[in-house]
């Protein structure tokens, strides 16, 4: 090991953080590095020095993300950037190019927050023979480092071979934790989205009533909302030539693989999932929750990994479900050798319709009674749309209102028709058309919008010989797809020997 390293690990010594040294030959790109040691790109972390207007800094980040200069302008309150040269580099670290430490004296350093969603990290040592593994939260001990969001995931990206453009397969579920009835803020946020992959691309869609088990424990309770989901996702999609629906708890593989990764998985991984935390938070007792909920990524990582899709379209507040995937993915392939799973990606929208309530102030939730149903009577979503937000300034009918922040115009930007909205705008801005009128025109226009999913969602519901078909060749179409999986994990695991004779 020579005296750069051995200086530098002194350094971080002083600073309290802990790391493991590994040696490899020598090598210079992060890809390779990371193969040697059987990590995948989201366990490295790169240094990234940077001339920021008038002054270098320094960003690290992880492998499989890519830097979003917009974000890193905002954040760091510059407006320029620019990679430093080589000449730059080296007399400022004092070390090769590829061997850049994440401790660097006198640079102000910022670190990127996707860093910390991995338990640990390989960064490098100054050397391009040696490789330190982190745990990702001792950066945090490194003087005046500051955490920001300045990346974003190099979507569609795997093995650093294939862009989101031509992919395949996607994977999606909806739980039946609530009644199973859905409304437009549902379908604006997460319907109409997988609708459109649906056009272009081989679509997996569950009904993830295992999942549902950690909160719902009553019988009639989960059956009813199961069923209403079921009846509302077949009447919303329509056509389900690209599309593969089934039910969970009707492919048994999920289960099988939920066990063979808890043998994988580390503690620490599950105690860092939100939905854990956030019950701890809220002084519920360890004791007292279950292991289901403990337990549920692993379970989510198996719906993913069954079926190896391209990318998973989430919301942003549930990308940690996918780098949980990755992660057990990567230590499944790691432990046994094997190259089963891809890795997921998330594919995030830049822009995912949030939809706001009837109330004009928070999120469109049953729960809080601000929603505009879809298949409810004509009469309730009449009364629903009646009650809408509009402008509170607006006293007389004639007086001119405002359209920012009216969400009967933010409904009927999504719904209705261009060339008529914009002419109700004009004439509610100069005071020329009441509440009433615009309201009305919202609710036909709903009405006439979701007519086709309101007939046959009437028509599934009386006809479940048809419903139950749907299920069933959705069910045999997943189990083909797993248990294809599932036959290379068994042989990967040694789970299969000379005495089997099960076949999937």
């Amino acid at each position: 090991m020579d005296e750069t390293v051995k200086k530098y690990i002194e350094e971080l010594k002083q600073l309290g953080i802990d790391f493991k040294v590994l040696e490899h030959p020598q090598l210079i790109s992060v890809e390779k590095v990371q193969e040697y040691l059987g990590f995948g790109m989201s366990d490295a972390g790169a240094t990234l020095l940077m001339k920021a207007d008038d002054n270098f800094v320094a960003i690290i980040k992880r492998g499989d993300t890519k830097l979003d200069s917009e974000k890193v302008k905002k954040n760091l309150g510059v407006k320029n950037l620019r990679m430093a040269n080589e000449t730059e580099f080296a007399e400022i670290t004092g070390v090769p190019s590829g061997a850049a430490t994440v401790y660097l004296k006198n640079i102000p350093t910022y670190l990127d927050e996707k860093v910390l969603e991995k338990e640990y990290i390989n960064a490098g040592s100054g050397s391009l023979l040696v490789t330190l593994r982190f745990k990702s939260e001792d950066f945090k001990k490194i003087p005046g480092i500051k955490i920001v969001d300045l990346t974003k995931i190099e979507t569609g990206k795997i093995s650093g071979k294939k862009t989101i453009i031509g992919k395949k397969r996607i994977l999606s579920g909806i739980t039946p934790s609530g009644d199973g009835t859905l409304h437009i803020g549902n379908y604006l946020g997460a319907v109409k989205q997988f609708i459109d992959f649906a056009k272009t691309h081989d679509c997996f869609l569950m009904v993830a009533d295992l999942h549902a088990l950690t909160t719902v424990q009553d019988k009639a309770t989960l059956q009813k909302n199961t069923e209403n989901l079921i009846l509302n996702e077949l009447a919303l999609l329509g056509d389900l030539s690209n599309i593969t629906f089934f039910r969970q708890s009707d492919v048994p593989m999920h289960a099988e693989l939920t066990w063979i990764f808890n043998n994988v998985t580390p503690l620490g991984l599950l105690k860092r999932a939100h939905a854990y935390k956030d019950k701890l938070q809220k002084d519920v007792m360890e004791e007292e929750i279950n292991l289901g909920l403990f337990n549920y990524p692993i379970l989510m990582a198996s719906d993913i990994l069954l079926y190896k899709p391209d990318f998973v379209p989430v919301g942003r507040d549930q990308k940690q479900h996918i780098e949980i995937a990755r992660d057990i993915a990567e230590r499944f392939n790691k432990t046994f050798k094997s190259k089963i799973f891809p890795l997921p990606e998330a594919h995030i929208p830049e822009e995912v319709a949030v939809v706001m309530g009837t109330d004009g102030n928070r999120k469109m939730s049953k729960s809080l009674g601000n929603i505009i149903g879809i298949f409810d009577d004509s009469a309730v979503i009449k009364k629903q749309v009646m009650s809408t937000y509009t402008d509170p300034t607006r006293i007389h009918a004639d007086d001119p209102g405002h359209i920012e922040g009216n969400m009967v115009f933010t409904y009927l930007d999504f719904f209705g028709d261009k060339g008529k909205v914009a002419e109700y705008k004009e004439k509610y801005k100069q005071g020329k058309v009441p509440d009433v009128e615009v309201k009305n025109y919202l609710f036909e226009t709903l009405l006439k919008y979701f007519a086709p999913a309101r007939q046959l969602y009437r028509e599934l519901k009386s006809n479940p010989v048809k419903v139950k078909k749907i299920l069933k060749e959705g069910a045999e179409k997943a189990r083909e797809v797993a248990g294809s999986t599932m036959t290379e994990v068994r042989n990967a695991t040694g789970l299969t020997n000379s005495y089997s004779f099960f076949e999937y």
